[in-house]
C-alpha cells in the first residue's frame, strides 16, 4: 500500500507538472507585485509560459521519436534538456519584455539544475523528481515564506521515490544534495545582492 501511495505521489507531482505548478505560482506572485499589472499582461506572461512548455515537451517527446534507440538514461536526459531549453525561452522573453527579475532568476536556477543533471545522468540515476521538486519549491520559499506548504510537498518526493521503487535512497539523497548546493548558491547571491538581507 505504501508503494502505491508513493507511486501516485510521484505521478501527481512529476517534475514536468511540479515545475509547471511552481512556475504558475511564481508568475502570479511577480505579476501581483507589479504596480502596472493588467489582465492582458498576465495573459501574455502565461502565453510565454505555454510557449516555453511547448518547446520543452517538443524536445522531451520529439528526441526519442527521432532517434532509433534511446539509452535507459536518455528519457531523463531529454526531459531535463527540454526543460532547460524551455525555461531559457521564458527567460529570454521575460528579459526582453522587462517583466521583472524574479521569473528570469528562477529560470536560470532551473538551467543551473539542468546542467549537472545532464552531466550526471549517463553515469548515475540521480532522482530528477527530487531535484525538480526541491529546486523550484526552494526558490519559491526564498521569494516568500508563504510557499512553505509547497516546499513540504517537494520534501515528500525525497521519500516517495525510493518507496515507489523508482530510485534507491542514495539516488534520492543525491537529488537532495544537488538541490541544496544550488539553493545555497542562490541564497548567497541573494544575500550579497541585498547587503545581507533576504527578499
Amino acid at each position: 500500500m505504501l508503494t502505491d501511495i508513493a507511486k501516485t505521489y510521484s505521478a501527481v507531482f512529476a517534475p514536468e507538472l511540479f515545475v509547471l505548478l511552481c512556475s504558475v505560482l511564481l508568475i502570479g506572485f511577480e505579476w501581483h507585485r507589479d504596480s502596472a499589472r493588467s489582465s492582458a499582461g498576465l495573459t501574455a506572461r502565461f502565453a510565454v509560459l505555454g510557449l516555453g512548455w511547448g518547446v520543452a515537451f517538443a524536445i522531451y517527446q520529439g528526441v526519442p521519436l527521432a532517434v532509433e534507440t534511446v539509452p535507459e538514461w536518455g528519457v531523463d536526459a531529454t526531459g531535463s534538456a527540454g526543460l532547460g531549453i524551455g525555461v531559457l525561452v521564458i527567460w529570454f522573453v521575460w528579459r526582453r519584455r522587462n517583466w521583472g527579475a524574479i521569473v528570469p532568476e528562477y529560470a536560470l536556477l532551473l538551467v543551473a539544475a539542468t546542467v549537472p543533471h545532464l552531466l550526471v545522468t549517463p553515469f548515475w540515476d540521480i532522482s530528477s523528481h527530487v531535484l525538480y521538486a526541491l529546486v523550484p519549491a526552494g526558490y519559491l520559499l526564498f521569494v516568500d515564506r508563504r510557499f512553505v506548504p509547497l516546499f513540504a510537498v517537494a520534501v515528500g518526493m525525497v521519500f516517495a521515490r525510493p518507496l515507489a521503487g523508482a530510485h534507491t535512497w542514495l539516488q534520492s539523497v543525491g537529488g537532495v544534495a544537488l538541490s541544496v548546493v544550488l539553493l545555497l548558491a542562490v541564497s548567497r547571491l541573494e544575500s550579497s545582492a541585498n547587503g545581507g538581507g533576504v527578499r
